[in-house]
């Protein structure tokens, strides 16, 4: 019989852009009684205990050490660091942990780019030890702390931090989004990628779990569905469709921290996304709007061959999701404004006479965007690539080795 577990772990942006591994630290401690605790304490201790310092913001051994100083007295359990071989037997750690501890797992993701903290998951069924791989897996609930809190880039709200319980995070706009749904096959795809940073870890899928042992023989998968082609990008009328079947698949709108979210939205126009670091791979992201609420809701549907990847979901009385800039907007900020390029070149001019504005927004893990919802539009002009992020913000290049931020 399918299953679906969650855990109640309380949403917090990450402080700064490199705090993601101190903010999933912050969440878990939180949800296991803790209190919420500060992020810049428990990044200065997780640094001051690894043994790879210099390869790493947030290191793998840093994190679970903080987990287990800073976890309350009634807690009985511990936090071990898990660094398997492959992402099927990493994925179960994380199903095992929340079912049989009742307690979030922080898992690496994004090639060793991102901590995110795993606090759900679906299944053919519940596991019966750790070592059981006769379930299929269907999808994760996450809590991603990126974006940083607003007071990082100078913009109001002043705080948090410090952090509270109603500080805001997770309400959508530039606080991030506390409701997020992952399929399995997005998972592996796009999350549970194998970890590139270091030598410790390398090439290792890793997550800082519950201490049993890991299963250690591959685990069965669910049948394959029936897909597109590939051959042409969906028209957004089939993107729509597909996200709409894919919510309902996964039971979402029944889900009592969905259902207000979903309740009475109507599709909008959906948003071509294409992936920078890999070739031909393109998304929509399908927004769901709710009269002069705004998006409430959106799914990401791959372009190519019609699967429901994600979604997110704002919490009862949050902001809008961002959504694209209209092209005016986009030109309007970037033509003819100085715009620093660094390295020592100086600042850039984009010319009325001399750009281009690519035709789909843009996306890759990356420090300006470790969420696949928030992509950029980009202008070119030269050699030159401006990248305009959906809250407005201009950089004029991304950011690639991030190490745990």
């Amino acid at each position: 019989m399918a299953v679906h577990e969650q855990l109640n772990v309380p949403y917090h942006q990450q402080d700064t852009d490199v705090y993601c591994g101190a903010a999933c630290a912050q969440m878990v401690l939180a949800s296991i009684g803790a209190g919420v605790q500060a992020q810049d304490g428990i990044y200065t201790d997780e640094r001051n205990h690894t043994n790879e310092l210099a390869s790493w913001y947030n290191p793998p051994d840093g994190l679970q050490w903080v987990l287990n100083d800073r976890r309350p007295a009634g807690f009985g359990g511990w936090f071990a660091l898990y660094s398997l071989a492959s992402e099927d037997a990493i994925s179960r750690k994380l199903c095992w942990t929340i079912h049989h501890y009742g307690v979030a797992a922080v898992a690496m993701v994004y090639k060793g780019d991102h901590w995110i903290v795993v606090r759900g998951y679906e299944a053919s069924a519940a596991p019966t030890d750790s070592a059981d791989t006769s379930y299929t897996i269907t999808a994760f609930d996450v809590n991603n702390p990126w974006p940083p809190v607003p007071s990082f880039y100078g913009n109001p709200p002043a705080t948090p931090p410090p952090h509270s319980g109603s500080d805001g995070c997770g309400g959508g706009g530039t606080r991030g989004v506390a409701n997020e749904h992952i399929t399995y096959s997005t998972w592996k795809s796009t999350y549970a990628t194998g970890n590139k940073y270091g030598s410790l870890w390398n090439g290792r899928y890793v997550a800082v779990c519950d201490p049993d042992p890991p299963p250690t023989v591959p685990g069965a998968q669910a049948p394959a569905r029936r897909r597109s082609e590939g051959r042409r990008l969906l028209t957004p009328a089939t993107a729509i469709k597909n996200a709409l079947a894919g919510l309902e698949r996964h039971g979402l709108p029944e889900r009592k921290e969905w259902k207000w979210a979903l309740d009475g939205t109507e599709p909008g126009t959906p948003v071509l996304v294409q992936r920078l670091d890999e070739i031909d791979s393109y998304y929509y992201i399908v927004p769901l709007v709710r009269g002069r609420l705004g998006v409430t809701a959106a799914v990401a549907v791959d372009a190519r061959f019609g699967d429901y990847r994600q979604a997110i979901s704002l919490p009862r009385g949050g902001s809008s999701i961002l959504s694209a800039l209209d092209d005016r907007t986009v030109l309007r900020e970037t033509l003819e404004r100085p715009i620093d390029v660094g390295d020592r070149a100086g600042r850039l001019v984009v010319r009325r006479e001399a750009y281009s504005l690519y035709p789909t927004l843009v996306w890759r893990p990356c420090r300006e965007s470790l969420s696949p919802f928030v992509p950029f539009h980009m202008v070119t002009a030269g050699s030159h690539r401006i990248y305009v992020r959906l809250d407005g913000r201009i950089f004029a290049g991304l950011r690639l080795h991030n190490p745990g931020i």
